[in-house]
């Protein structure tokens, strides 16, 4: 009987020690699963706020050309888009990348989505879809290049 429990109890000890060392390694906020896609942006609705406000994601629309989710209109998150991808500078240059320049409109990007968005961001969200679209994932962008690298 003391065999027994001595067992289980190492059983638990070891359980409580190894299961923190495992997620030791992943930060917090860092999505677990991605996304790739080729993507024409098709809907920018009305204005960024200025970034000087507060800091904010901006959802616009995209119609996927390639990669997962292909021939789907999606909704995207980007953060801060007034700014070009590599001079985001603050706390999210850890979380958002790429070499996007600006957001324009027609233009096809390579995106880099996470869909697990409240787990990256948990800022404001400026979503002018939210009113007639509640149902749509919002997907928050990882890494925005332009494609074709232009």
């Amino acid at each position: 009987m003391f065999m027994f429990r001595g067992l289980c109890f190492l059983s638990l000890l070891t359980l409580i020690l190894c299961v923190p060392a495992a997620q030791a390694g992943e930060p917090a906020g860092v999505p677990t699963s991605t996304i790739e896609v080729t993507a024409r942006l098709t809907k920018i609705p009305g204005k960024f706020p200025a970034d000087e406000l507060y800091d904010y994601v901006y959802v616009m629309q995209y119609q996927v050309e390639g990669g997962a989710l292909d021939k789907q209109t999606i909704l995207v998150a980007h953060y801060k888009p007034r700014r070009a991808r590599n001079e985001i500078d603050d706390n999210m240059k850890k979380v958002v990348g790429g070499s996007l320049k600006r957001f324009e409109v027609g233009a096809v990007h390579k995106l880099t989505l996470t869909a697990e968005m409240r787990k990256v961001w948990k800022g404001a969200v400026v979503d002018e879809f939210f009113d007639t679209d509640r149902k749509s994932k919002r997907y928050f962008c990882l890494k925005a290049d332009a494609a074709g690298g232009k």
